[in-house]
């Protein structure tokens, strides 16, 4: 249990120091459940995939990001859910992988949140309630790490994905009134119209 705590260890250690703009986190934008109103419901936003498989002196890492993802909100301003999903299994005696998702808003780190195991895991990494605004520019990070003690080995590897916070296109239904289906065909016809209610 000692040698799986101090593998814990070694690999958050290697993670902050491969991923050095985790040190410049600012304080996350977001709000708890609570705080939401019933009628608010934070969009869920897929960003991609990382998986690892280990077993003590071989690794195979994925960490895979979406790119160019339009991220659509109703209003000025909203909350959205980022997520990833994640499988890692280790079956080294002393191994651990870590992933890690890091989200930055216009250039500034406002979340980091991570997942790890010393044995297998699957699901999804999430950073909820997150609040965006249009025009905003989203760029994040997946990381995926293994690391074994004994014997030592570590690997690593990672992949950033962008997108964009853009209103919601809304279309318009087509007229049912007969009288506005005549003038859109007939556009002429608003002209004379117009003449005959001037008289």
């Amino acid at each position: 249990m000692n040698r799986k705590l101090t593998t814990i260890s070694v690999v958050a250690i290697l993670i902050l120091i491969s991923t050095t703009t985790i040190t410049n986190a600012t304080t996350m934008k977001h709000r708890s459940n609570n705080d939401l109103s019933s009628e608010t419901i934070s969009q869920q936003v897929y960003l991609g995939y990382a998986n690892i498989t280990g077993n003590g002196s071989n690794s195979i890492l994925e960490a895979v990001a979406e790119n160019d993802i339009p991220i659509r909100i109703d209003a000025q301003s909203g909350y959205v859910d980022f997520y990833i999903n994640y499988d890692m299994n280790c079956s080294g005696t002393t191994d651990e992988g870590v992933i890690t998702l890091t989200i930055f808003l216009n250039g500034q780190n406002i979340s980091f949140n991570l997942v790890q195991t010393p044995m297998s895991k699957n699901g999804m990494l999430k950073i909820e309630n997150v609040e965006v605004h249009r025009q905003d520019a989203l760029m994040f990070v997946i990381n995926a790490a293994y690391g074994s003690i004994i014997p030592p080995y570590s690997n690593s590897t990672y992949d950033t994905g962008v997108g964009v916070i853009s209103k919601m296109i809304t279309y318009m239904e087509k007229s049912t009134n007969p009288f506005l289906e005549f003038l859109e065909r007939h556009p002429h016809a608003f002209l004379v119209l117009r003449r005959i209610l001037h008289l």
